[in-house]
């Protein structure tokens, strides 16, 4: 038989510490899984070639994406280019097993719209190239629903006799958005060699939403109500700053690259965390008593920063006839956790039986990140002068940290999975612009998801008592890429 007090408490084990206390007087405050592709490094892929090339282009000489990839390239570039329009065009399915139970499933199926990048270049009377680029390195969305209903023995037989219905609906909507602004400076020391430097200023927007309610009826002849409500939101914006130093060799047929990124100063955040769960008839153990009680507390403008990690990129290319095969490797460092956004410690719980507890304890928005390589492999053919055909395979494994999650703060990453990309396209030369046409399919999947609040048939407990089990994810996605550049002269 399942204790009342367990029926109720819900949400995460990352609490447990708070359970205990409050066991003396009600049940506790839960938090909810979090849900948000914002645990990888390489989401997306920026300008015509690159794209296609799934990044592998340390050592390009003809595409402005360098202004992020690599300033060292831009110091080769010898037109005024402006790629217009460069967008992916994808269907992304995203599902969580056990959700919240058996056949309860957390389901994401929606149609994006990315554009990958907007750049040009402009050359300096002293040699120097200037180079700027508007991106979205990530752009994340997933709106899931589960729900079950059905009979299970949750309370004693001398209070409730027979089995009781268990209506639980958990709800999470997520979005996550970052824009970079790149300007670049290169110059080019001698025919084989240019460096360059970039600023990289990104903007980061999270929107974030947990909704969870369980409830039951005794069987009496006057059924009693037991029930918990819960609601969580987090919003902020954060900018940060980084460089990025690169050189580029280029040989009779080989090409070397190298990459340099600062880790990111975060120098402006907003943001606002709210809480509120409502429990009641909760069955105190120590009394024998039912109580209701609340926890509710809402912090708007505080102070936010995020941080990228330390990074070190090497690339290079191969020549041979009308076939060119190069390949990226670029290691990002590990991040200790650290607090995103930290709360005042004001009342939480109501009524105060626990002084002391505040929600300083337990809402601050925690994060961290996992070191994590990725390799990129890229191949091109000069089919004729008009037409060449690209593929790539490259990889984005997850950076994701379970530690914050483990803690008693809130976190909100949603993706535990490793993501392999697969490319193919053309780009259709002109005299003066280009046309890029390529498809992008992306896969990944994990048997190892720690996911909370999913029940079962031989144990109903968990969703309502905040049991962490681990469970099975996967993700795909199928997208168009379209790009166009425009050359407009030569630089002098």
């Amino acid at each position: 038989m399942i204790d009342l007090l367990e029926f109720v408490v819900g949400g995460k084990v990352k609490l447990g510490v708070l359970f205990f206390l409050l066991t003396t007087y009600l049940a506790g405050l839960p938090h909810s899984p979090a849900l948000a592709q914002d645990t990888h490094h390489w989401g997306n892929q920026f300008g015509t070639r690159a794209a296609l090339l799934g990044g592998a282009v340390l050592t390009d000489t003809v595409d402005n994406a360098g202004v992020f990839y690599n300033p060292g390239n831009l110091a080769f570039l010898d037109t005024t280019t402006l790629t217009l329009n460069a967008n992916l065009y994808g269907l992304e399915n995203i599902r969580v097993e056990n959700a919240l139970g058996e056949q309860a499933d957390f389901k994401g199926l929606q149609f994006n719209t990315i554009p990958l990048l907007i750049s040009g270049a402009f050359r300096l009377k002293n040699s120097f190239q200037i180079n700027y680029g508007l991106l979205t390195p990530v752009n994340f969305k997933f709106n899931g629903v589960a729900r079950i209903d059905r009979l299970s023995d949750l309370i004693e037989e001398a209070e409730s006799p027979g089995q009781e219905e268990i209506l639980a609906e958990s709800a999470i909507s997520n979005r996550l958005q970052e824009t970079t602004l790149a300007l670049g400076i290169s110059k080019k020391i001698n025919s084989n060699l240019g460096i360059g430097l970039s600023l990289l200023n990104t903007f980061r927007s999270v929107d974030y939403s947990y909704r969870f309610s369980g409830k039951t009826l005794t069987n009496q002849s006057t059924p009693l109500l037991i029930s918990r409500s819960q609601h969580e939101f987090v919003n902020y914006f954060t900018v940060r700053t980084a460089l990025k130093a690169g050189l580029n060799y280029q040989g009779e047929g080989l090409g070397l690259g190298l990459t340099v990124t600062s880790p990111g100063l975060s120098w402006l955040g907003n943001g606002t965390i709210s809480e509120d769960l409502t429990l009641v008839n909760v069955l105190n153990p120590q009394t024998g008593q039912r109580q209701s009680a609340y926890a509710s507390d809402r912090q708007e403008k505080l102070k936010a920063k995020y941080k990228s990690p330390f990074e070190i990129g090497l690339g290079a290319h191969k020549t041979w006839g009308k076939n060119t095969i190069s390949l990226n490797v670029t290691h990002f460092s590990a991040i200790d956790p650290y607090r995103i956004i930290e709360v005042e410690p004001n009342i939480l719980i109501r009524p105060d039986l626990l002084p002391g507890i505040s929600s300083s304890d337990f809402l601050n928005v925690e994060t961290a990140m996992q070191a994590v390589t990725n390799f990129s492999l890229g191949l091109q053919r000069r089919i004729n002068p008009v037409l060449d055909l690209m593929g790539s395979f490259r990889s984005d494994f997850s950076f994701y940290d379970p530690e914050p999650a483990l803690g008693t703060q809130i976190t909100t990453e949603f993706t535990q999975w490793d993501i392999f990309h697969i490319t193919f396209g053309g780009i259709i030369n002109k005299n003066q612009s280009n046309l890029t046409l390529g498809l992008v399919y992306s896969f990944g999947s994990t048997d190892s998801y720690f996911q909370e609040n999913s029940f079962s048939d031989s144990d109903p407990n968990p969703p309502l008592e905040g049991s962490l089990i681990i469970t099975e994810a996967a993700y795909s996605n199928i997208g168009l890429l379209i790009g166009y550049s425009f050359y407009f002269k030569k630089l002098n």
